[in-house]
């Protein structure tokens, strides 16, 4: 792994994490990976990329979409997923340094040195109005139910994979409510944890 370092960002639905991630990591001058991890994994398993994207941050069901690969006992499309992941995840952390949002990357890392391990959280009435906002909800009961059902999916999806506790400060370096400094002075701060963590 040499020196590179990476950032891991689990987030609440509605806090800002993702464009917290990216915004740090241009600040940083490193990768950044979301949802282009799909991208690698569905090159490196050769599943569909449209099945791999509705398979994104579930937990598997393990009464659907059997799936059998060498090497691995039978699992769903959604374990493939998790795995090939899981794998392109340790390979981009031996190569370079960079920002690696939620996908279990610090579960998946645990074992790595120079892995800052972040959590995003906001009030709940800050992540339905950021939402309403991104997402132009004019019903608040609506944008209030897309925020639960989505932490729920992560909530399961994180604790289906780890068997730990998603959110809060349990294997976590750092837990930031974003709604204290605000997108930009989020990124600010983390990035000077960073600098102070890894010299940089």
């Amino acid at each position: 792994m040499g020196n590179n370092y990476i950032i891991t960002i689990g987030r609440e639905y509605g806090s800002g994490g993702c464009e917290i991630g990216k915004k740090l990591a241009e600040k940083l001058g490193i990768g950044f990976y979301d949802k282009n991890l799909i991208d690698a994994a569905a090159e490196k398993s050769g599943i569909h990329i449209d099945m791999l994207h509705k398979a994104d941050e579930k937990p598997a069901n393990p009464l659907t979409n059997p799936f059998l690969h060498p090497g691995y006992e039978a699992g769903t499309i959604n374990d493939r997923l998790f795995w090939t992941q899981s794998e392109v995840i340790r390979e981009l952390a031996e190569k370079e340094s960079c920002v690696i949002i939620g996908r279990c990357a610090d579960f998946v890392l645990r074992e790595h040195e120079n892995v800052l391990k972040i959590f995003i959280q906001a009030p709940l009435a800050d992540r339905i109005a950021r939402i309403s906002e991104k997402y132009l909800i004019e019903i608040p009961s609506e944008a209030k139910k897309e925020v639960l059902r989505n932490d729920k999916l992560r909530r399961s999806y994180y604790q289906f994979y780890t068997d730990s506790k998603w959110g809060g400060r349990d294997h976590k370096d750092l837990v930031i409510n974003s709604s204290v400094l605000g997108i930009d002075g989020t990124v600010d701060f983390i990035k000077d944890f960073v600098d102070r963590k890894f010299n940089t």
